[in-house]
């Protein structure tokens, strides 16, 4: 894979946008600017993961953790998994060229509509919603490309158990689409000209994919912007 990021060294003095963050909400905010023509400078302070760098045993994922709490924070300050503890809302965000893409389990669901009918939405979004909250849902599918776990593709126990487990208490069972690649590109490359593998069922999703078949932001919307 072609690095994305540039040493601290090659930063201008000015741009007409600076974005800070790489994750879903940076990294479309800046292929979209890009993409409009303008100067944009991206800042993440994570670092940037290649292919097989991402940590692949509990000694180095150990490694890789960084804890924020009110009084102090421990461990390193660009580690990849970033756990904050609060009063209310405890999370885990990932901190590197992605974002939290890197290590979430890449599942692309829409939002219930429900979601909408809480009133500290801006008016101008509610207005939108027909129209451009529809065609964003399908730019998004475009770019992260989902797709629920092929037939073709080997049976996993776990499936077979939520399937079970779904039938006993009368629910649908359903494969949500997730953000995975799991066909051989033409060329190696993907729409963005970025080098991908299908999927090898390592199970390595949540704590980053070695195998450059994980659609994070790194794979589609960092490359876009790059690219224009």
């Amino acid at each position: 894979m072609v690095k994305l990021s540039s040493p601290i060294t090659r930063i201008k003095p000015h741009y007409s946008v600076v974005v800070i963050g790489s994750g879903y909400g940076g990294g479309v905010a800046v292929s979209r600017l890009a993409r409009a023509g303008q100067q944009v400078c991206l800042l993440e302070r994570g670092k940037e993961f290649q292919m097989g760098e991402f940590p692949n045993t509990l000694l180095k994922a150990a490694r890789n953790v960084q804890v924020d709490m009110s009084a102090m924070h421990l461990g390193s300050k660009t580690g990849l998994f970033e756990y904050h503890f609060n009063k209310d809302v405890n999370t885990l965000t990932g901190c590197g060229l992605g974002g939290t893409s890197l290590i979430n389990a890449g599942v692309i669901l829409k939002a219930d509509p429900r979601v909408f009918e809480n009133k500290k939405w801006p008016q101008e979004l509610i207005d939108d919603l027909d129209a451009g909250i529809q065609e964003g849902y399908q730019q998004a599918e475009e770019m992260l490309a989902p797709k629920p776990y092929p037939d073709h593709f080997p049976k996993l126990k776990k499936i077979e158990a939520m399937e079970r487990a779904a039938e006993f208490i009368g629910e649908d069972f359903y494969l949500p689409p997730i953000a995975v690649n799991f066909e051989k590109h033409a060329d190696g490359l993907n729409p963005q000209g970025v080098e991908q593998e299908p999927c090898i069922l390592c199970g390595d999703c949540v704590i980053g994919c070695n195998h450059a078949a994980k659609n994070t932001v790194q794979m589609n919307y960092l490359p876009d912007a790059r690219n224009h």
